[in-house]
């Protein structure tokens, strides 16, 4: 699915013209702040910043493109100390202005910001010349093929290069079409890579779910309230949109939305914007929180297993700095031997969705040490983690959403259904309640369930059975139902036993609710008062009926399986004829005579003994 293109942001928001958002990156004092002011007029250095000549946090700025677009920069710090907010503001966009001073030349922050942008995922590059006017044309030649092996070296990718001065002016309206003309190059290819055999609606409205928003500031506004600002990516948002911020799980609801100073009611991605929401204070936002339009589109995680782009030979099981989105943290990396796959358990948690790029940064130092993509979203049973493994270093190079669905299918053998869900077609399917599932993954634990249900006195609850076969009891209730209306299973106090009989789980709340009462009563039984209400009197002929309770007496019921226990109890070793008195029912069965009595009453009516006088004699013995 693609992410932004042209086509996407006519339709989702017609009023507006195509948005987008590129970098400015480069070594420090390479004259990129100095650019984009030429480029934008706006100086996006702050005050203290311009005193020191050395940009230390992101900078914003925007123009219109020579074709009408609206494009949005971003000024990335160029010192190695400041390395991680020049990652925060790299994730999001689609093009990199390389900017390399011609006096210097490439220095090693070029290096670094060139590898990060290509950590972050697949951008453009655009090699940009500065303060040509302080070297002559024979030195600009040199160093252009210089710069552009340097970068075939590094990201495989012929870029275009242009030489101007910021001081003289020359070029930057040239430097501004040629930003352009790549955007929408950018734009075209995005365009013919849609999947023909997608409807445009469900493309768009899946696009629209994945919408989602990384915060780089927060603040309050008199009259708005709180307002975030951040790069708009994967949909359109809306005034009057609700939203969850990730990972503290809040919900909150768009009150106002401004794209470079003009409020608008709508805003397609991908472009810089300022989002006034309410349901949460500024205060408690950071930077690298995300908006997010589905959150089921995205997870809040602390362990994360990412597959590395390229597998450095040194690699050691570390303590790194990580950086997603425009979140930074610290996590420790675990490599998975013989395979190009690391496990991360972070310190604390952050939102991040499949295939979204990572970058792994030496802790406390300024070395990009690896880069790759989330590949898995959360904690994985120790059992399962060789399977995953496995079917994880087996993804393709290129990897997207559908590959999740497979991935999950494959260790699980199921996956939650909903309306945009892209099954692979090289499976065979069973729905079963909210689950889409394998059918040999069904086959499987139905056969399962039954070997377990067939064994000498089994007698398993649904969380016994889940645990034993590893399977998430909400998925696995589906298939017991399937399995109990087939008539090869039931339940009785809780457990499920082979072969039919009545369900527990078939008898309404009401009844459920009066059956464990009466269980829990135990010896003392249920009494029925005589004001009971007309229904209760109903729900317990019905239970009685169904062989669940039996009645002693009139107001006395017990749990029908006590009843059986008491008259084994009382009955064991006595053959027919023997004479019980009431001492010994009640001695055995531990009954006081109130309960003792209408016991016996109740097993002379279901033929096990007869009175005689003040005694009871045995009429059948029990089974040997």
């Amino acid at each position: 699915m693609m992410r932004s293109s042209k086509i996407d942001a006519i339709e989702l928001s017609p009023q507006l013209p195509e948005q987008f958002v590129i970098a400015m990156a480069g070594h420090v004092d390479h004259g990129k702040t100095a650019l984009i002011h030429a480029l934008t007029g706006i100086m996006t250095a702050r005050s203290f910043e311009q005193d020191c000549g050395m940009t230390q946090n992101l900078g914003f700025a925007h123009f219109t493109g020579s074709q009408g677009q609206q494009i949005g920069v971003i000024d990335v710090p160029g010192h190695e100390r400041y390395i991680r907010n020049m990652v925060a503001g790299l994730w999001s966009i689609e093009l990199v202005v390389l900017v390399v001073a011609a006096n210097e030349g490439w220095m090693p922050m070029t290096q670094a910001h060139l590898e990060v942008a290509k950590a972050m995922g697949e951008r453009s590059i655009i090699i940009c010349i500065t303060k040509k006017d302080l070297v002559n044309d024979e030195q600009l030649l040199a160093l252009e093929e210089e710069l552009l092996e340097r970068v075939m070296d590094c990201c495989d990718e012929v870029a275009e290069v242009i030489c101007v001065s910021s001081v003289t002016g020359e070029n930057i309206e040239q430097l501004k079409q040629l930003i352009s003309q790549q955007l929408s190059l950018i734009t075209h290819s995005k365009a013919l890579s849609v999947n023909p055999d997608c409807q445009r609606a469900k493309a768009l409205s899946y696009q629209d779910r994945k919408a989602h928003l990384y915060v780089d500031r927060s603040f309050s506004v008199t009259g708005i309230g709180t307002v975030v600002t951040g790069s708009l990516v994967g949909g359109s948002l809306a005034v009057g949109s609700h939203l969850t911020l990730m990972p503290k799980g809040l919900k909150v609801k768009v009150r106002s939305l401004q794209v470079y100073h003009q409020s608008v009611d709508k805003v397609a991605a991908v472009s810089r914007v300022a989002v006034g929401i309410k349901g949460v204070n500024y205060k408690a936002l950071s930077r690298g929180d995300c908006l997010v339009v589905e959150p089921q589109m995205h997870s809040g995680t602390s362990e994360i297993v990412v597959r590395l782009n390229t597998l450095p030979p040194k690699l050691k099981n570390c303590q790194v700095e990580v950086a997603i989105g425009s979140w930074h943290g610290v996590g420790q990396l675990i490599k998975i031997s013989h395979t190009q796959l690391v496990r991360v358990k972070l310190n604390s948690q952050v939102c991040c969705h499949f295939a979204q790029p990572i970058a792994f940064i030496q802790h406390g130092g300024s070395k990009l040490i690896a880069s790759g993509r989330c590949v898995w979203l959360s904690e994985i049973e120790r059992w399962q983690r060789r399977n995953l493994y496995t079917l994880l270093n087996a993804l393709p190079e290129s990897i997207e959403d559908p590959h999740q669905v497979q991935i999950q299918l494959e260790l699980e053998g199921y996956i939650v259904r909903h309306d945009e869900l892209d099954l692979p077609p090289q499976f065979e399917y069973i729905n079963l309640g909210e689950f889409v599932v394998l059918r040999s993954w069904y086959q499987q634990i139905e056969m399962s369930i039954l070997s377990l249900l067939n064994q000498p006195s089994a007698a398993l609850s649904s969380a016994e059975l889940a645990s034993q076969l590893r399977v998430n009891v909400t998925v696995l209730a589906e298939v017991i139902q399937q399995l109990k209306q087939q008539d090869k299973i039931h339940l009785s106090y809780n457990c499920w036993l082979a072969g039919s009989g009545s369900s527990e789980d078939d008898l309404c709340q009401e009844s459920q609710s009066l059956l464990s009462q009466i269980r829990a009563s135990e010896r003392d039984g249920y009494i029925l008062e005589k004001q009971a209400k007309a229904d209760v009197k109903k729900r317990l002929k019905n239970l009685a009926r169904l062989k669940y309770v039996t009645q002693l007496e009139d107001n006395i019921y017990y749990d029908l399986a006590l009843y059986s226990r008491l008259v084994e109890d009382i009955l064991i070793g006595h053959k027919k004829n023997d004479r019980l008195s009431m001492s010994d029912i009640k001695l055995r069965s531990k009954l006081s005579r109130k309960y003792a009595i209408p016991l016996a009453n109740k097993m002379e009516r279901d033929g096990w003994v007869r009175r005689d006088e003040n005694d009871r004699i045995v009429l059948k013995s029990l089974p040997s």
